[in-house]
């Protein structure tokens, strides 16, 4: 009996051993379930197709084409592997192999990931032919973008793999070595153009070669495509504007008013998108990242913000009117600026000693004449300035400037419409008055804004008083996008019957004005000129660096299809860089030609390389509060 129950009592602890064994096997240690699941079955994540990128005619910009990626289950990787073996068939060095295997492990040990990314389809046949023999290691297809352009990457983005942020953030969806957008439309419409990904599963032998389809497909999840996106820019447009940039730097935005549609979006210097495709990506990207100079990966049209000079002038004036302040037809008699205490805002325009209107004010430009108007709309509650300020810039931002105007692109700018508690906590609340700010009457002082800002402005006026929010994409799937944000009117806080004025002084810019060197004989055009002061302090004293031209336009007056901002980095006044280019664009656009042909090739072949070179030679100074100031402007 004693006997027996040893027996039993050795019988139940062999049972008890074995059933704790199998549990940790099954539950604990994935290796063994791994190893048996991926002996004989085989899980292909399926990458879908990311959608194609059309302009607004259907023209092709960024197609897909196939690659290969190798990928490692780390913890399936046997203990005395061929390194060397392994290394010289898939072509990498032993150092390559231990790094990309840590970063494996890095993300996870039982899950697999990408281990070589960007193989050929000829390479990838080489490999696949002895993988069997290497356990842990497998292959997933995946599209690679092919872009057909070589520039506009600030329009079009690019992809990158995903980060440990982005993982976290979708997690169900990305795992490491994926792709995802990183700037452009690539960015701003990832989740229309990435689909959704498919499995299939696929039985193995004992050798790991794949003998057919698990379970007849029946578990298997069908991947499904991006959808192709039609963008609005007009591609057409878009390069010839990028060639009127040769050797500029800078912004131009062109909008459609009556509908919000940007047919360009051009930053300078430009971008190549194919730069970040392929197995130099991370290279071209760093290279571009540490050039400080030039900043090529800064998006002028939407991230770059200037004092929008002259142009701003416009909404002084339509702020005065709406404000009580001045009316239709009040004058100021212009003796060479405005001069306030021992200072003067001087003018250039050659009008002086004789009442000027809104209009001439306009095609002039006029300090005197605005530094008026604003000193009266700051002054219209004489015993609480705040309060017209704020009254002034609720006006000014219900054009769209102070905001991100809530678009579709990746970036963005607020840029700075100061308040008049703004300058309560500047100066001290009574401490200022409306000369401690007339700067801002000319759009200098702390006024800044981005060139799609700019060109929002005009859209305004052009529709004499509201805008449609300015969008990129124009068709998802091929049909046309329907979004209210994009398609219901924004009403400025100015009354319509204002805008006339304001219009017939920005005609007669081309006629009388600033604009009469490059004026159109075809179409009647409505612009402003402006140039942007651009100041540095150095050891306390205010040195300058040379102005930005600017100007905006639409056209044409008697039925505006194009309203443009064009943005020149120092160069100088408006009529000598950024005129040109708006005009030209413009033409090009309504007319689908240019006459101006002299014209044309000036602004194709002249630049301003000697000036940024100037420019990088001041950056090398060892003074580190000129480094750290222009950087700031950039």
């Amino acid at each position: 009996m004693k006997k027996l129950y040893k027996f039993y009592v050795l019988l139940s602890s062999v049972g008890i051993i074995l059933i704790i064994r199998l549990f940790y096997i099954q539950i604990y240690t994935e290796k063994y379930t791994l190893n048996a699941f991926n002996t004989s079955i085989k899980q292909e994540i399926i990458i879908p197709e990311r959608g194609s990128i059309f302009d607004r005619n259907e023209n092709l910009l960024v197609f897909n084409k196939s690659i290969y990626e190798l990928t490692v289950i780390p913890i399936l990787v046997e203990e005395h592997f061929n390194i060397i073996e392994f290394c010289n068939l898939v072509g990498i060095e032993k150092h390559t192999f231990s790094k990309n295997l840590e970063k494996a492990k890095a993300y996870s040990k039982y899950l697999p990931s990408v281990f070589l990314p960007f193989i050929s389809k000829e390479k990838f046949a080489t490999i696949q032919e002895k993988l069997y023999k290497y356990k842990g290691f497998d292959w997933t297809k995946r599209s690679l973008r092919d872009y057909k352009v070589e520039s506009s990457a600030n329009v079009l983005g690019y992809i990158g793999e995903v980060t440990q942020k982005d993982i976290k953030k979708e997690s169900n969806y990305y795992q490491i070595g994926d792709f995802i957008g990183w700037a452009g439309v690539e960015k701003s419409y990832e989740k229309i153009l990435r689909g959704k990904k498919g499995i299939k599963y696929w039985v193995r032998d004992r050798k790991g070669c794949i003998i057919g389809s698990y379970n007849n497909k029946k578990n298997n999840v069908k991947a499904v495509s991006g959808y192709d996106i039609s963008l609005t820019i007009d591609w057409n447009l878009q390069s010839y504007a990028e060639q009127l940039m040769f050797q500029k730097k800078g912004g131009i935005v062109a909008i459609n008013p009556k509908n919000g549609e940007i047919l360009s979006l051009v930053s300078s210097p430009i971008n190549n998108p194919n730069l970040f495709v392929g197995v130099n990506r991370s290279k071209e990207f760093q290279k571009l990242m540490k050039d400080t100079i030039d900043n090529p990966l800064f998006d002028r049209t939407t991230q770059a913000r200037y004092p929008p000079a002259s142009p701003f002038k416009l909404l002084t004036e339509l702020a005065g009117l709406q404000m009580g302040v001045v009316k239709t037809n009040t004058t100021f008699i212009c003796y060479n600026g405005f001069k306030y205490g021992k200072k003067r805002i001087h003018c250039h325009s050659g009008v002086h000693g004789y009442p000027i209107g809104i209009e001439t004010a306009v095609a002039v430009s006029c300090n005197n004449y605005f530094a008026q108007v604003y000193k009266r709309v700051i002054e219209k509650y004489p015993k609480n300035l705040t309060k017209g300020v704020n009254e002034w810039c609720d006006i000014i931002k219900s054009f769209g400037f102070g905001n991100y105007l809530y678009n579709d692109l990746a970036t963005g700018e607020k840029g700075v419409i100061p308040s008049g508690d703004y300058y309560n906590k500047k100066y001290g609340t009574k401490k200022w008055n409306a000369i401690t700010i007339i700067s801002n009457s000319i759009g200098q002082g702390e006024i800044n804004v981005t060139p799609i800002q700019l060109a929002n402005m005009v859209c305004a006026i052009a529709n004499k008083g509201f805008f449609y929010t300015p969008h990129i994409v124009r068709k998802i799937n091929h049909k046309l996008m329907y979004n209210p944000n994009y398609t219901i009117a924004k009403h400025t806080k100015v009354e319509r019957k204002y805008f006339d004025f304001i219009i017939n002084g920005m005609e007669k810019v081309f006629i009388i004005g600033t604009g009469k060197s490059f004026k159109s004989s075809d179409i009647r055009m409505a612009g402003k000129t402006g140039t942007s002061q651009n100041f540095i302090k150095v050891n306390h004293k205010t040195a300058s660096l040379p102005d930005h031209s600017i100007f905006i336009l639409f056209a044409p007056v008697e039925d505006p299809k194009i309203a443009i901002s064009v943005i020149i980095e120092n160069g100088g006044f408006g009529s000598r860089w950024a005129g040109p280019i708006a005009s030209l664009i413009a033409e090009k656009y309504i007319k689908n030609s240019v006459n101006r042909k002299n014209l044309e090739k000036k602004i194709m072949t002249s630049g301003l390389k000697h000036v940024y070179n100037s420019i990088a030679k001041m950056k090398k100074l060892n003074n580190s509060y000129i480094k750290k100031y222009i950087d700031k402007k950039k």
